[in-house]
């Protein structure tokens, strides 16, 4: 067996500096490395300026002229009038549009209930409209309209099919256009409109509505002689109860020779009498 020796290192020379070792970074660090930050940073330079360039004529440029604004949605609202409250007008540059603003002034109508605005290059823009939909009156005199959600409508120009029930005793004229009714008796009223319009007895003639306190609500029908009393718990279970015993109740002579008033808010119970006495009984 060969052994092979290492020679030894030579000794350093007195008083010579020995070399200080380089850092980590600084040796893996390759010639040049400032050059592509510096590149990356001239680009990014001139993105900027070219961006600039762009916009400034993008917002010059007749390519970009609004000419058109498609409408859609809308049934009851007038084309012109929504055109005259967005303020928009042929020759302004599409890009010169503020959306936000536009779908503000849109909005403002109180038979709109949500609008959006995009624009639709190179020279339209795109106004979709969701329109509020009357459920019933505030008034009968001028036709107030008011929504699912209590929102006045204002006078309706034009009655929709069928007959929209009446919710009185919530001051109409004390509401403007765009201001809501809150609390749950109008929402108590409305669903007592929605559960029993249409019943026998009451589908010949429009349907009234009046909170009389206590929890209770007064129907009538606009044209007949037969009132409802119901409360406002439990009013399905009532409508039901009605539409059960309101054909039977039809063919009584009472029915059509006098006016009669049916008290639901007996739980189980129909109770009949003629309006303005506190007795009668029926179950």
């Amino acid at each position: 067996m060969r052994l092979q020796l290492a020679a030894a290192p030579p000794k350093e020379r007195a008083g010579r500096r020995r070399p200080r070792p380089r850092r980590e970074e600084e040796r893996r660090r390759p010639r040049g490395a400032w050059v592509r930050p510096a590149i990356g940073f001239l680009v990014f330079v001139e993105v900027l300026l070219l961006g600039g360039h762009a916009v400034r004529w993008a917002r010059t440029s007749p390519r970009f002229t609004l000419e058109e604004v498609l409408l859609e949605g809308h049934r009851v609202l007038d084309v012109q009038d929504l055109l005259r409250l967005a303020a928009l007008s042929p020759g302004m540059n599409i890009f010169e549009v503020d959306l936000e603003a536009v779908r503000r002034r849109i909005a403002s109508n109180p038979w709109v209930r949500q609008v959006s605005v995009r624009r639709r290059l190179p020279h339209a823009l795109h106004v979709e409209i969701e329109e509020r939909r009357p459920a019933a009156l505030l008034r009968r005199e001028g036709a107030i309209g008011v929504d699912r959600e209590g929102v006045v409508l204002g006078p309706l120009a034009s009655m929709p099919g069928g007959c929209l029930p009446l919710l009185e005793g919530f001051g109409p004229e004390r509401l403007r256009p765009g201001e809501a009714v809150r609390g749950p008796a109008f929402e108590a009223a409305l669903a007592a409109a929605s559960l029993f319009a249409g019943a026998p007895l009451i589908r010949r003639g429009c349907l009234s509505v009046r909170p009389v306190g206590g929890g209770q609500l007064r129907l009538r029908a606009l044209e007949g002689r037969m009132e409802l009393r119901v409360s406002e718990e439990g009013m399905a279970s009532q409508a039901a109860r009605f539409r059960a015993v309101a054909l039977e109740i039809l063919q009584e002579p009472t029915a059509s020779a006098a006016r009669v008033e049916l008290d639901l808010t007996f739980p189980g119970r129909v109770v009949v009498r003629p309006i303005g006495q506190d007795g009668g009984a029926r179950g």
